[in-house]
């Protein structure tokens, strides 16, 4: 058994699409491979910015041989009464390539048919991964893609070559006027000439030799071990951003860490700044004293050899250098206006088109602000604190410091307010509002954070369904799926009790009354379609936690509020009692009910009209519990109410034992149906029971 090669070469690939690239390019290999029957041990993507690479181990020389049986005629019109074959099947054993007289008949559930029996020998590897390795290239999916040439082919970036081996031998094919061969080639700086690759064991070995390492996993333990060393001779704590990390692996083919230094005089710059001067623009790793506190130095990741160490640490030096200049001068501009004195200019700069300026935006947040912070019941003196911090979140937006670095947007918020001798309690939610940032960001510590953070993103949202702009399949312009979850996360991390319903309400009525442009929207249809969308976000993020999507689906269904903590309490309810006896008798019993009461109208119970004890019992205990359950359900005691629930059970299976429903008597009838309804009602109360799948196995 061989192993083989598929390399794709490219020019320069986006970092942030390689792993994504790899997991597609794998994932493709096995699909294909599985089709045609070809086995294997073992299937690796590697990459670098120039290149994808399909390594698959131990391939077997051919495809599996399989035997296939195919239906043919029935036997009545292929064989005479004499069992002589008939042109039917004479034609039929041409077409499958047997001998008529190797045909054979097999009774089916629609009668005798002849079949043909065939054994089909599996083609060379080779030849498959011909037809395979293109199908595979042209099914690679992409964020963004591009043509090239006169090719019909889109892929990530223009392809220049491709290498493809099995063991010492060339697979041939073409793609997009391409031949594929044995040829690579090292890297760009170093050694750009061609490899011949005569067989797949000296590929890596060859690569390497040429400063390439195409194993991403090698060349991050390269550049991890090469920064903690540099950081511990020169006495630094072993800080390391993994985010910046795994996109520097993909950055280099040969990578070598080298260490530069600057003036210490920038560290008077706020941290915020040279962090993300270092990191999101020059792709430096930034050297710590500690946690908080910088030391003047970085480590810079070169596809480089060492022996132009000096000559790149200079040429890096000096660009740093003259981006902390600018960072230094506009930090400097930014401080001869107080913070306040700012707000005013956010009139000149659009928030979206048709929602006005970001100064209408930051009046929104103001009453926005005031509102929640009424529901939450907050001190006067925070609530002033918070409405000068939501007056002064958005002014930072049109600093040059912002302009030039829009990541330090609230960061340098936080800083001009503190150096406009603002309290820290107004200037650290200016920080606070935008966060989480990020998957796995933190959340607002302080209240007051954690207010204008809800208000900012529901202000967003809104915004964006009232102009239209949804998030449609992968497409999220504006980050609403980002927002939506950071907005739940923030609720359930501090167990916020509000209405989201009521919170959107009042963002629209902002809207109505701050855009000057009309818009004719329905109002409701809004409003309905955020809630939608929030539904599922809330979905999602409970199957992440593996909780039962039945579960979420029934609690989900009877939710009106939006309120995302009261939602959890009853999810976690459910999960907890799910497997319980007492819950599964509850499902069989709210079963019957809701099945009997559905579709039809509900009016008012005459006890006067119950004649059978079973009807009679079942009223009294549903009015025993009634005005319990009512309480229990206001003060989110799930759990107990469930346990009275569990009391209605034996009376609900009395009833349906001995009452008849359908009674001739249209009054008798209908009252009937209407105690069963109501009953249905406090069942689900909490969750939409008969969305639950264990209602079924409760029947059987």
């Amino acid at each position: 058994m061989e192993n083989v090669i598929l390399e794709i070469g490219t020019e320069e690939i986006p970092a942030q699409y390689m792993e994504n690239a790899l997991k597609d390019l794998s994932q493709l290999a096995k699909k294909y491979l599985e089709e045609a029957r070809i086995n294997y041990k073992e299937i690796k993507a590697y990459g670098t910015p120039r290149r994808l690479t399909l390594f698959i181990s131990h391939i077997k020389e051919k495809q599996e041989d399989i035997f296939q049986k195919i239906k043919g005629p029935s036997y009545s019109i292929a064989y005479n009464k004499d069992f002589q074959p008939q042109k039917p099947a004479i034609k039929f054993a041409q077409s499958t390539g047997v001998n008529v007289e190797d045909l054979i008949v097999e009774n089916t559930e629609k009668g005798e048919y002849v079949f043909a029996s065939k054994s089909i020998t599996g083609q060379p590897t080779v030849e498959m991964l011909s037809r395979i390795f293109p199908e595979i290239i042209k099914s690679m999916q992409f964020p963004k893609s591009m043509r090239w040439g006169e090719g019909s082919l889109r892929f990530i970036r223009p392809i220049r070559w491709i290498l493809a081996i099995y063991g010492k031998e060339i697979i041939k094919f073409k793609l997009n006027g391409l031949d594929s061969g044995n040829v690579t080639f090292g890297n760009r700086l170093l050694a750009p000439q061609k490899i011949i690759i005569s067989s797949t064991q000296e590929y890596l070995k060859k690569l390497k030799k040429n400063y390439v390492v195409v194993d991403p996993k090698i060349r991050e333990n390269i550049i991890k071990t090469d920064i903690e060393q540099i950081i511990k001779e020169i006495g630094g704590e072993e800080i390391i951003n993994e985010k910046q990390l795994k996109e520097v692996i993909y950055l280099v083919e040969y990578p070598n860490a080298i260490l530069g230094k600057y003036d210490k005089n920038y560290l008077k710059l706020p941290q915020d700044v040279l962090i993300v001067v270092m990191e999101k623009h020059q792709k430096y790793f930034p050297v710590f004293k500690n946690k908080n506190e910088l030391l003047p130095y970085f480590i810079v990741i070169v596809n480089n050899s060492k022996k132009n160490a000096s000559k790149i640490r200079e040429g890096n030096e000096n660009v740093l250098r003259a981006r902390l200049e600018d960072a230094k001068f506009f930090f400097q501009e930014d401080r001869k206006v107080p913070l306040e004195e700012k707000v005013n200019k956010l009139k000149n700069v659009i928030f979206q088109e048709k929602l006005g300026s970001l100064f209408d935006k930051t009046e929104r947040l103001k009453l926005l602000c005031d509102y929640i912070s009424d529901i939450l019941q907050i001190g006067q003196t925070m609530k002033k604190d918070l409405l000068r911090s939501a007056y002064l979140c958005k002014a930072d937006l049109v600093t040059e410091m912002v302009k030039e670095f829009p990541e330090l947007q609230g960061s340098m918020g936080n800083q001009y307010a503190i150096l406009s001798n603002e309290k820290k309690e107004v200037a650290g939610p200016i920080f606070e509002h935008y966060l989480p940032r990020f998957s796995e960001d933190g959340l607002p510590r302080s209240k007051n954070g954690m207010i204008l953070g809800i208000a900012d993103k529901v202000d967003s949202i809104t915004g964006c369904f009232i102009t239209g702009l949804i998030p449609t399949g992968s497409q999220d312009p504006y980050g609403l799926r980002r927002q939506s979850r950071g907005l739940i996360a923030i609720i359930l991390e501090n167990e916020l009790q509000i209405s989201l319903k009521d919170i959107f309400w009042k963002s629209l009525s902002l809207y109505q009354e701050s855009v000057l442009v009309e818009l004719k929207i329905d109002l409701n249809e809004i409003i309905s379609q955020i809630l939608n969308f929030f539904q599922q976000r809330l979905k999602n993020f409970f199957l992440e936690q593996e909780i039962r999507y039945d579960v979420i689906d029934a609690v989900l269904a009877v939710d009106g509020d939006g309120d995302v903590f009261v939602i959890k309490k009853r999810i976690e309810t459910i999960k907890d009692l799910y497997d319980q006896p007492i819950f599964k008798k509850i499902l069989v019993s709210s079963s019957r009910v809701l099945n009997l009461s559905k579709n039809n109208q509900e009016t008012e119970i005459d006890p006067l009209l119950f004649k059978e004890k079973a009807e009679l019992n079942l009223y009294h205990d549903y009015k025993g519990i009634y005005s319990r359950a009512e309480k229990l359900i206001y003060n989110q005691e799930y759990k107990e109410l469930f346990k009275l629930l569990g009391d209605l059970c034996e009376p609900i299976d009395e009833f349906f034992d001995q009452v008849l429903v359908m009674d001739q008597d249209r009054d008798i009838r209908k009252n009937r149906v209407t105690l069963i309804k109501k009953v249905g009602m406090l069942f689900n109360q909490v969750a939409d029971l008969s969305k639950i799948v264990s209602i079924k196995e409760g029947r059987e």
